[in-house]
């Protein structure tokens, strides 16, 4: 079935049709009865790659996310999801990606993206709120026009099309019980996080120390905050934990830099007391998770949060859909047994 087909069984002119299809223009109210009755029976789905071929549009693609080379691999594998989907699965639609790289956790880094970004021809935005009071200054304070997603993390109060991200506090929690119970025994378990600026690196921090408040017994959850979350900044804070608690049982690290945490217990020959947990598959993990230094990892999906985001924005732009408002990634864990 056609629109051809569907003017002349409803006796009226293309125009007709395509204006009741795109609620444009004035039809009375009974020939739009007539039209949807038709549509309805005969299940016509518009050709959005005609459509996209009649209207020439070509769909670029803004995304602001920290620069590449951070994050030990992980932006690397967003970004990747994001241009591969563009490149191959949509490229008869003409989408394009055009990266806006910032430096984390610098706030002028952001701004300057930030604003190249909204002054560029973009269509639409994917967007990693990961510096989470100056992105949501930036989206409400700025005339943001254009559809935008959300990935790697929520960012409540904003207003995207869609959020590709895991629920951080049910991870945060879960790492929790993973943690206890690959120690195997009672103490204090800590939670290490680099930023107070990222939303679900937060909420990881707070659903970890839950699992101990609510669900464990005789077990202490302890939050720590260090700034410097380089290989140094860490083993200096490590070297506080141990003398302060050096009894510790369980370290679970919010951010990609797990492997840090592992390496330095294991140089100083206390890994095999201590139970070590943290997130994402990148290459540096992945080793220390294969040699026992790392227990258990909770992926995050990178890529396949880049092609669902691209994939989003093409049910908007093209299809004039409104995608979904939320798309959980599963907390999938990982043990050196399962990892391939």
């Amino acid at each position: 079935m056609t629109v051809t087909d569907i003017a002349k069984l409803a006796g009226v002119s293309i125009g007709t049709v395509d204006r009741v299809l795109h609620n444009r223009g004035r039809v009375s109210e009974k020939t739009q009865e007539k039209i949807r009755h038709i549509i309805d029976q005969s299940g016509y789905q518009p050709d959005p790659l005609a459509r996209h071929l009649k209207k020439h549009t070509r769909y670029h693609i803004g995304v602001l996310m920290p620069e590449i080379e951070s994050g030990y691999g992980y932006w690397q594998l967003v970004y990747d999801g994001i241009r591969e989907t563009a490149e191959n699965e949509l490229s008869a639609f003409s989408f394009t990606v055009v990266p806006f790289l910032f430096k984390r956790p610098v706030h002028s880094s952001l701004l300057n993206q930030f604003t190249n970004m909204i002054n560029s021809d973009c269509s639409a935005y994917i967007i990693a709120p990961v510096m989470q009071e100056e992105t949501r200054k930036l989206l409400c304070g700025s005339a943001v026009c254009k559809p935008y997603c959300f990935v790697d993390c929520p960012l409540p109060d904003c207003q995207p099309i869609s959020t590709i991200a895991q629920n951080p506090y049910r991870a945060g929690f879960l790492a929790g019980r993973l943690t206890e119970l690959i120690a195997q025994k009672k103490g204090t378990f800590a939670v290490l996080e680099p930023f107070t600026e990222a939303y679900n690196q937060n909420e990881r921090a707070r659903g970890f120390c839950d699992w101990f408040s609510r669900a464990s017994d005789g077990n202490t959850g302890l939050r720590i905050i260090s700034e410097d979350f380089t290989e140094k900044g860490i083993a200096a804070e490590l070297d506080r934990l141990l003398e302060k608690y050096p009894a510790v049982a369980g370290i679970c690290t919010v951010s990609v830099e797990v492997h840090f945490v592992a390496d330095y217990l294991y140089k100083l020959g206390r890994k095999q007391h201590i139970a070590v947990t943290g997130f994402d598959l990148v290459k540096s993990n992945c080793t220390d998770l294969r040699n026992g230094i790392i227990d258990c990892l909770i992926d995050q999906e990178p890529v396949e949060q880049g092609r669902l985001a691209m994939r989003q924005l093409f049910r908007k732009l093209v299809y004039e859909e409104n995608p979904e408002s939320e798309i959980a990634i599963p907390l999938e864990i990982f043990f050196k047994e399962n990892l391939v």
